[in-house]
């Protein structure tokens, strides 16, 4: 009995031993043959590779950790590998690594391939020992055209002049198929479009000298392919330098009294003396609501939605673009700001028409503007109806030319009831007079267009166009 029960003890220590002995295999081996395969993303779908291609792409692995990512360009049957690299295992127990980022230069005339079809290649493995101890496999194969020739550009437009803080307009020629192109003026880019659908090859830019820019920095034309291939060229433009009026305003504590109960709700809680909050409303929250309107209009039609001039709104002139604005509160200078449009007053409530056909983008409250519609015009042309007691549109909405929009008033950072006018161009403030002058318009817009051999690119309600009213 005795014997017999050693033995069975002796089995129950041996089954218990070797239990454990496989329970600890497998918690030391089981994520060793996990089955998840490496996460892999592209920033953008690669169709087509220029001469020097930048490919951006995100891997991870949950499980056994990344192994290695290669890719390769293949046509024909040549193979090349574009880029490699392993990773090391990570230590037992412990998380996977967060996502790699990976951006990969591709030359293709560097690997020695032709321009034509190639097949992209990203391959990501982990170390798992699925797959005969090679890992789980994640593969992407993207049909891709090599073309490294870049994009032709040619320039219709001829005799360009821009003022200082103005506008300007240009035609030119670009392949059908390209991705982007437009006007660059100095680190500034100007987005151009294509709006003659019937001829894809005639392009059209509006773009700006802004009123804050240093003097003398470069104009250049530019176009970009697919492929990333760039083709770009000097603007021959005169830029008139003109000189800009400075004015000085008092901030009397009758105004702070006035004015700061409007901006109760966004005023900062570390700011207790009423000329400090001032000073962060006109500084700051100016700042704030300046992004906001760039962001309103930085998704513009890309067709002319406005023909010919701007009507001006009626009513005296009473500041002007871009005067340099110094505040003084009791003889010290507090604060600056450039005002960036036109100031002009009426009589009170007087009715805002819209000064050219467009689609609201913002109607409401906005900050040191108060009540605001902004119209965008198409072709990243847009203006702006600030201090509005009365918005009588919402956003979304078309609107024809001298159609009622609101009524003037003094909301916002202002006293007086008027009205504060604004044009941008691809989101930069730019002089209001211009576009309501005809002369201007003729020589700036219409010739070009003549210049170029096109007519006027609005009115086309097929291609969702619209003819303002006037």
């Amino acid at each position: 009995m005795a014997s017999g029960s050693r033995r069975g003890g002796l089995g129950w220590f041996i089954l218990i031993a070797l239990v454990v002995a496989i329970g600890v295999a497998v918690f030391f081996l089981w994520p060793k043959l996990e089955g998840q395969a490496p996460r892999l993303t592209l920033g953008r779908q690669p169709t087509h590779l220029g001469r020097d291609y930048h490919l951006n792409l995100t891997v991870s692995d949950q499980g056994a950790g990344l192994q290695s990512l290669s890719v390769q360009l293949i046509q024909g049957s040549r193979v090349k590998t574009v880029w490699h690299r392993t990773f090391p295992a990570p230590p037992q127990g412990r998380p996977s690594a967060a996502p790699t980022a990976v951006e990969v230069s591709i030359n293709p005339r560097q690997l020695g391939l032709e321009d034509g079809p190639a097949t992209l290649v990203i391959e990501a493995r982990d170390h798992s020992w699925r797959q005969w101890w090679h890992g789980n496999l994640t593969r992407r194969e993207c049909k891709v055209i090599i073309d490294t020739i870049p994009p032709n550009l040619r320039l219709l437009s001829r005799g360009l002049y821009i003022n200082r803080g103005g506008s300007a307009m240009v035609v030119y020629e670009t392949d059908p198929e390209v991705k982007d192109h437009g006007v660059q003026v100095g680190q500034r880019r100007y987005q151009g479009y294509g709006p003659w659908p019937r001829k894809p090859n005639l392009r059209v830019c509006f773009f700006a000298y802004s009123q804050g820019q240093k003097r003398g920095v470069p104009i250049r034309l530019w176009v970009r392919d697919p492929g990333g291939n760039r083709t770009e060229m000097k603007l021959p433009v005169g830029v008139r330098w003109k000189r800009f009026r400075h004015a000085t305003l008092n901030i009397s504590d009758r105004f702070l009294q006035e004015i700061l109960p409007r901006f109760r709700s966004v005023l900062p809680t570390d700011r207790t003396k009423p000329i400090d909050l001032f000073v962060w409303i006109n500084t700051e929250l100016r700042r704030r609501n300046n992004q906001q309107i760039g962001k309103a209009v930085s998704s513009p039609a890309g067709a002319m939605l406005f023909s010919g001039v701007f009507s001006r709104p009626q009513g005296k002139t009473m500041a002007g673009f871009p005067d340099r604005r110094r505040y003084l509160y009791h003889g010290k200078p507090i604060s600056r700001a450039t005002h960036l449009g036109t100031d002009v007053a009426d009589v009170t409530n007087a009715p805002i028409r819209a000064t050219a056909a467009g689609r609201v983008v913002h109607a409401g409250p906005l900050g040191i503007y108060g009540n605001t519609v902004i119209l965008d015009h198409g072709l990243g042309v847009a203006s702006l109806y600030g201090h509005l007691s009365v918005v009588e549109v919402k956003t979304g909405q078309t609107v024809t030319r001298n159609q009622r929009i609101g009524t003037s008033g003094a909301t916002g950072l202002a006293l007086g009831d008027h009205l504060h006018f604004s044009v941008l161009v691809g989101g930069v403030f730019v002089d209001p007079l211009e576009w309501w002058d005809p002369h201007w318009i003729r020589d700036n817009v219409m010739s070009r267009l003549r210049e170029a051999g096109v007519a006027t690119p609005a009115g086309d309600k097929a291609k969702g166009r619209s003819r303002d009213g006037g």
